[in-house]
């Protein structure tokens, strides 16, 4: 007889927000796989079949953070307005960032330590700021934007500062502000 699969994609998905609820709200000294498990309602035995250690959780719960905030963001529909679909993108990386509050942190901050950013997950960060990216360059496009002086590459420094201003922003909201 087969064995049934228990290690599936929503245990994995369960225990990856587990894992960023309790770095929200108790810090990384709490994000142990024992409590982790306990959390999701399974056993340290899933949590290393998923993700082998602690520090291949992190890297999924990384790398989850911006395969989510990029589908969000991917998701937003192209209309005849460039401007309008450029302001919907940044409401957009809002609604993500409220979404996965409990990712966010790990996504652009420094709450663990000992955790390195593997190159792995570059894929899935450069896949969120694709849709922003493209939303300016339609603006410029449109000529509803001017180009910096100066600037070598004018699409990828707007969004950039966008970006940045949209994290900023969302950041300040997160924390209460």
């Amino acid at each position: 007889m087969a064995r049934v699969k228990t290690h599936t994609a929503d245990l994995a998905s369960r225990l990856i927000d587990e894992a960023g609820r309790l770095l929200d709200a108790e810090g990384a000294v709490a994000l142990t796989t024992r409590r982790v498990a306990g959390q999701a309602g399974t056993s340290t035995t899933a949590v290393y079949s998923l993700f082998g250690d602690k520090a291949g959780m992190l890297a999924a719960m990384y790398g989850e953070g911006f395969r989510r905030l990029a589908a969000t963001l991917s998701a937003v529909p192209i209309t005849e307005d460039p401007l309008r679909d450029l302001l919907a993108t940044g409401l957009a990386y809002r609604d993500a960032a409220l979404a996965s509050a409990h990712l966010y942190d790990l996504m652009f901050g420094h709450p663990v330590p000992e955790f390195q950013v593997d190159p792995a997950s570059e894929p899935a960060v450069g896949a969120a700021f694709l849709p922003m990216l493209s939303a300016v360059t339609r603006c410029l496009e449109a000529g509803l934007m001017t180009t910096p002086f100066g600037t070598a590459d004018p699409p990828t420094t707007i969004a950039e500062h966008l970006w940045g201003t949209a994290h900023g922003l969302v950041s300040l909201e997160l924390r209460g502000w």
